[in-house]
């Protein structure tokens, strides 16, 4: 199982992830599938929902800008393609718990915050998960 550190999931659909390979013109960098194994330590953990996941793929000692500005540039390349995605998939963007646990202030700069605006994403910052509420 790949871990992601900073990542752009979609969810909200009862398809198998990887058809939205065609419709975003990209494979994802991982899937989730609802009812797979969560983790090889706890078996009987199943996913309870289908997730294409885009990540920053870089590993935990990179910095906090670094993680988001390659996200951003992933998801400039996408920003036609995900205005047409259909109205009840919702997606968002995580981060994992490191973040917070190693840097309890953590920020973005106002040009990744722009930048991520510029597509149409709402920013606010939460540790309710991405998917907490409706829309995007």
């Amino acid at each position: 199982m790949m871990e992601h550190h900073v990542y752009f999931a979609i969810v909200g659909f009862d398809h198998d992830p990887a058809r939205l390979d065609v419709l975003l013109g990209q494979g994802a960098d991982d899937y989730w599938r609802e009812g797979d194994t969560y983790s090889d330590a706890f078996p009987d953990a199943q996913r309870r929902e289908n997730r294409w996941i885009l990540s920053s793929q870089l590993d935990e000692r990179a910095s906090h800008r670094d993680h988001f500005e390659k996200l951003l540039l992933k998801l400039q390349r996408l920003a036609p393609q995900l205005k047409n995605l259909p109205g009840d998939y919702r997606y968002g963007i995580g981060v994992s718990h490191y973040f917070f646990m190693d840097d309890p202030a953590f920020y973005l700069p106002d040009d990744i915050i722009e930048g991520f605006k510029a597509l149409g994403f709402d920013v606010t910052f939460d540790q309710l998960g991405i998917d907490n509420g409706p829309g995007n």
